[in-house]
């Protein structure tokens, strides 16, 4: 018998205003019926102002990817002693495992950082793994590009490409470009979820030889689950994503930045993190001066 395919409804992303500085397009994963699994959450982003306080992550991987056309680099700092610049083009894939603090912000004069934040969850079995990073610096991303085509493989793999990001879990995070009249499939391994989310322009969606045909404006995404292919048309030029991992299909407890199995866990974790268990993020005097500026005028 011929597997089903599942496709969630088209979710509209949802305009988040942090601040005077953070402007995002939200989407969370109970607006998908669970065919996003294992992401949590995505926001597309422009940040102009540093707007967060360094703050906790616990059994997730916190994903950032600063699109090309991000005027700024978005600066990291964590506790396991990370900090420098993601570039433009640049993907940093941060697992928080048991426990750790970060911040991200833009410096900088005018600065500009045009990006995706990413939460993707962790199996049962690494919620408590150490925590560590990974970063893939623009230029050695691959590149899928064909006539009409052009998708940068920031991890996992794609059309024979492969990232060389070494995450704990396998992920694919692709950021693609079609011109009008432009074809691009994607081929989605067994047991794997994907979330297609349209940027610009307007996509045709159809997934395993035209079984099931979607259109996405922009900003809006459609989960997806038991597809073996996603195949995207476009009349005009368009910007998408694609985002697609192993279905956990686990309980999660949510609090913030924190996704736990249960609660009992998260309140471990939370009483961990008060112990100071996650370690200390000291920002450098003048970032932390500029981040104390942006909130209070907020």
């Amino acid at each position: 018998m011929s597997k089903r395919i599942s496709v969630s409804p088209v979710v509209a992303g949802h305009e988040m205003r942090i601040g005077q500085g953070f402007n995002a397009m939200h989407f969370a994963e109970n607006d998908f019926q669970g065919m996003i699994d294992p992401v949590v959450m995505l926001d597309h982003f422009h940040m102009t102002a540093p707007t967060f306080e360094p703050h906790p992550h616990a059994g997730i991987s916190a994903v950032t990817y600063v699109f090309e056309d991000s005027a700024s680099p978005h600066h990291n700092y964590d506790s396991l002693g990370n900090q420098g610049p993601i570039h433009a083009g640049d993907l940093h894939w941060f697992v928080a495992g048991r426990g750790a603090v970060h911040t991200e912000q833009p410096e900088g004069e005018n600065p500009h950082v045009h990006a995706l934040q990413i939460f993707v969850n962790l199996p049962a079995a690494q919620k408590m793994m150490t925590p560590y990073a990974v970063h893939v610096d623009a230029a050695g991303m691959p590149v899928h590009q064909v006539p009409g085509v052009r998708v940068r493989v920031a991890a996992g793999e794609s059309q024979g490409l492969r990232s060389p990001a070494q995450l704990p879990q396998p992920f694919t995070l692709l950021d693609g470009f079609l011109e009008a009249g432009g074809t691009f499939e994607h081929a989605v391994p067994a047991g794997w979820n994907a979330m297609i989310y349209a940027m610009q322009g307007t996509l045709g969606v159809s997934m395993d030889a035209f079984a099931c045909s979607q259109q996405l404006g922009a900003g809006q995404a459609l989960g997806t689950s038991e597809a073996s292919a996603v195949r995207l048309t476009a009349a005009d030029s368009a910007h998408f994503v694609i985002l697609s991992g192993p279905a956990l299909k686990e309980p999660m407890v949510k609090h913030g930045p924190l996704v736990m199995n249960t609660l009992e866990q998260m309140n471990e974790r939370l009483l961990a993190y008060r112990r100071g268990e996650f370690g200390r993020l000291e920002l450098p005097t003048s970032q932390a001066d500029h981040l104390s500026a942006a909130t209070d005028a907020a």
